[in-house]
């Protein structure tokens, strides 16, 4: 029976205690019952996996050679702003292809990712935190904000929503704009229930209790399955992997197997020195500032150069960014060329530059 169409509303519950041990779950409303238990289980850190040189750019013409057996499935991932969606994302595809950093609204625009395994695809449309119009004009966030989240539906088999448990004061309750979302989509798109970051939870008991206040009728009763998961560590990652990959629609890939970005790479290279920014430098300096490839070249070794100008607003702002003898910025370049490297699965050499942006330019 497909996982995502089951007529009984149920969830699982994944957890690991050191030394292997599990603890026992007991049933939580009477519509909801137990469909298996699962382990967390540990992912290899996806940081140092470096395969086969292979092309970085989507290609939307994909046919390919038509095999009976193949299967696809298209998952949004929804949540509020720094619940780790792209993390997660990057766990799931093994690579990191989703800029992340400690900041918020560092995903800015929907962006899918591709995962291929034997003759399954999993795309996952990463987007950008939920805001309301009045935060993204208050903020000045591009309208992507408001359109995006909403757009990944429309080719949607299934919804993830990530929340946060980490954050005591909204963990126990679900967003009302995710809600809004949930209630326009509830008839004819299943959703899952993701709690990320339960590493950061001490005593297991709140996360059952969690569940219930989030699947009762005051939060979204109609989840089909309920996952734990800590994408900073990677528990419980292999587990909704496995169950998204069973889930899959026999049906033609919309992506070339060898493609894992809808996105360009120039685009994923400037989000990721974006990220970077963001994570280094203070407070609101680094959502000022303009970044513009000057070039990104393929050398004949397969690698990849490329030169990117970062735009200030003044002197005292570059030198902050430049640091004592260029220090600053070289460590930034070095992150990102890590990540890039991990990203593309081939070497990248990045260079960086800042440049103070005069009024009249």
């Amino acid at each position: 029976m497909d996982p995502l169409y089951t007529s009984v509303s149920r969830f699982s519950v994944i957890m690991r205690y050191t030394g292997n041990m599990l603890i026992a779950i007991e049933r939580m409303t009477t519509r909801v019952r137990w469909s298996m238990l699962r382990h967390f289980s540990t992912v290899t850190d996806t940081a140092n996996i470096i395969t086969s040189d292979i092309p970085i750019a989507a290609n939307e013409d994909y046919t390919g050679i038509r095999r009976e057996n193949l299967k696809s499935l298209n998952v949004a991932v929804l949540g509020m702003p720094n619940a780790g969606k792209s993390t997660l994302v990057n766990q799931l595809v093994c690579r990191p292809i989703c800029p992340t950093s400690k900041k918020v609204h560092t995903t800015r625009v929907k962006a899918s990712a591709i995962y291929c395994e034997d003759d399954t695809q999993l795309v996952f449309m990463d987007t950008p935190g939920l805001v309301t119009k009045q935060e993204k004009n208050r903020y000045t966030l591009e309208e992507s904000f408001i359109k995006d989240p909403r757009m990944a539906l429309i080719n949607a088999d299934v919804v993830g929503v990530i929340q946060d448990v980490s954050n005591i004061y909204t963990r126990d309750k679900i967003n009302k704009k995710i809600l809004e979302i949930l209630n326009d989509t509830s008839s004819t798109i299943p959703s899952l229930l993701i709690l990320n970051k339960v590493d950061t939870v001490k005593k297991k008991q709140m996360l059952l209790e969690l569940t219930k206040a989030l699947i009762s009728k005051d939060g979204w009763p109609n989840f089909s399955d309920v996952f734990m998961v800590s994408a900073l560590t990677g528990d419980g990652i292999n587990d909704l992997r496995e169950y998204l990959l069973a889930s899959a629609k026999s049906r033609d890939w919309k992506y070339d197997p060898e493609t894992f970005s809808d996105q360009p790479p120039e685009k994923i290279l400037e989000r990721v020195v974006q990220s970077k920014l963001l994570d280094t430098l203070p407070k609101e300096l680094p959502y000022q500032m303009k970044l513009e490839i000057e070039h990104f070249d393929y050398c004949d070794d397969g690698s990849i150069s490329a030169l990117v100008i970062i735009y200030v607003a003044s002197k005292r702002i570059s030198s902050l960014l430049v640091g004592s003898r260029g220090g600053r910025i070289r460590e930034i370049a070095v992150q990102a060329e890590q990540q890039l490297c991990n990203a593309f699965q081939r070497s990248v050499r990045l260079r960086l530059y800042a440049k103070v942006k005069t009024a009249l330019e």
